[in-house]
């Protein structure tokens, strides 16, 4: 009796997503977010410096968010229109340049009377951010990277390399990619491929800008993963989180003194302030014992800051709360980096919760 020969399965063969993240987009959507911030903040000290002039004469007015609206239209054309690293760098600052132009004429999309100096617009803006870098992280660390999405980044990197050469770095993070790939069980003729690919690539040398990147990444992890740093990081939370407190309390007594009634943004903040205050001031007294929980109670408390306090902030401050977001992000960076220290000390048995 002859059997027909049945077709070899593999693992890889799996029902796979029908959406594959990119390993490297994280970071450029992260770029594209800091690009757009900083040209709001470059377009707002350029229009104050030169008194709010108008493009398009006595009876036109050219609003930037149509410059916006191109920078954004390029960076889809590039990205649409050629391969490889470079025209996505191109997409990144060309989109963040134009997402930033357009977000800042936001008030003038939310009122009737077009009010560019909309007093709630920076905290729009705001929003809009930490929700797309909220959207961004949850993307990428919602799970790990799947077997098929391992296999196709190391597939793209090597095709790029076979044309500009690849770093030492990205032939690393391609050959890591692969070799859990082929621990997940994909087709090793698949593995072989991509390894055949990725041994052609020319190597290319690492550019100044990622030597001055891994250099103050070096330095930078130095001065941000200490003891130091921490306390520091704690200490300046609390007291922002502590004056912020106070300031509430007095405002909402003086409206509620003056007959004026309760205002949100008022409530907002104290009731922001008054989570971090606390979070703060307990993770602080128990913070020397070296414990992991205290420096998750604080990264909790620089989350609530960020993400509760600051839209508040941003409503009755505008561009003033910035110095406040400055130190919450350093914190947050700060107790996150520890964190992970604890977590490997843990993981090797050398701390106890």
């Amino acid at each position: 009796m002859v059997t027909a020969p049945v077709p070899t399965q593999h693992p890889s063969s799996t029902r796979n997503p029908r959406l594959l993240r990119d390993a490297q987009a994280g970071a450029l959507v992260e770029a594209f977010v800091v690009i757009g911030i900083l040209t709001i903040l470059v377009t707002r000290a350029y229009l104050y410096a030169t008194g709010f002039p108008q493009i398009g004469g006595a009876t036109l007015h050219i609003a930037h968010a149509l410059w916006g609206g191109l920078g954004m239209v390029v960076a889809l054309v590039v990205v649409f229109s050629f391969l490889g690293a470079l025209p996505r760098m191109v997409a990144v600052v060309a989109g963040g340049i134009g997402f930033g132009l357009f977000l800042d004429e936001v008030g003038k999309f939310v009122t009737q009377t077009n009010d560019y100096f909309f007093q709630p617009a920076v905290a729009i803006m705001y929003v809009v951010v930490v929700a797309l870098l909220l959207v961004n992280r949850w993307i990428h660390d919602a799970r790990q990277q799947t077997t098929a999405e391992d296999l196709v980044n190391a597939a793209s990197t090597a095709a790029d390399g076979l044309v500009r050469g690849l770093t030492p770095h990205r032939q690393a993070q391609a050959r890591r990619q692969l070799r859990r790939a082929a621990a997940s069980g994909v087709d090793p003729a698949a593995i072989a491929s991509v390894e055949d690919l990725l041994s052609r690539c020319a190597p290319r040398r690492t550019g100044r800008l990622d030597t001055v990147a891994t250099w103050l990444g070096e330095r930078l992890s130095r001065v941000f993963d200490g003891t130091r740093a921490l306390w520091i990081a704690a200490i300046a939370l609390a007291l922002f989180s502590t004056a912020g407190l106070v300031n509430a309390v007095v405002t909402l007594s003086e409206d509620l003194e003056g007959g004026t009634g309760t205002d949100i943004t008022t409530i907002g903040q104290m009731c922001g302030s008054t989570v971090a205050f606390v979070l703060c001031w307990v993770a602080i007294a128990r913070l020397r014992g070296g414990r992991i929980w205290p420096v998750r109670m604080l990264r909790v408390a620089a989350l609530v800051t960020i993400l509760l306090t600051e839209v508040f902030n941003f409503v009755a401050e505008e561009f003033g709360a910035l110095i406040n977001v400055a130190v919450g992000l350093s914190a947050l960076v700060v107790f996150s980096r520890r964190i992970a220290v604890l977590e490997r000390a843990e993981g090797r048995g050398e701390l106890s919760e």
